[in-house]
């Protein structure tokens, strides 16, 4: 009768310690973990722009992370003016600036600040990162 009841108690203990980290895991994929942002998203129309020496075009999809649903409504009522900073960002590239991993992230750092701009807030109300979806050099 002792062996039954550990293991009981010990399967209630996994049970409850797999059921905590569940819990965890759910909480920090919704935005809930660190980095901020809920876990909503706002897909942007592609971009096609010459890039440096007009020699070469760069395609980019990009889709942005809120970091608050209101950042949502802000994009689309300054489309406009981040579809304008993103041109004026991506035409001052070159393709050796953006086709290596630093290269990348340099330009999702510099993608987060310009379309906050754009939208006249932080990242914290904002937009919260940067994720491209394609990148296309020609």
């Amino acid at each position: 009768m002792q062996k039954s009841v550990g293991l009981i108690l010990r399967k209630f203990l996994t049970l409850l310690f797999l059921s905590a980290f569940f819990v965890a895991a759910n909480a920090h994929a919704q935005g809930g973990g660190e980095g901020g942002g809920n876990g909503a998203y706002e897909k942007l129309e592609p971009f096609t722009v010459n890039l440096v020496g007009l020699r070469q075009v760069i395609q980019v999809s990009v889709t942005l992370k809120l970091a608050k649903p209101e950042a949502g409504e802000k994009v689309k009522l300054y489309m406009p003016v981040v579809r304008h900073e993103m041109i004026l960002l991506l035409s001052g590239k070159s393709a050796e600036q953006v086709e290596t991993a630093d290269g990348k992230r340099r330009l999702i750092l510099e993608t987060k600040a310009a379309v906050n701009k754009a939208i006249e807030s932080n990242g914290k109300e904002g937009i919260a990162d940067v994720l491209f979806e394609q990148i296309i050099i020609q």
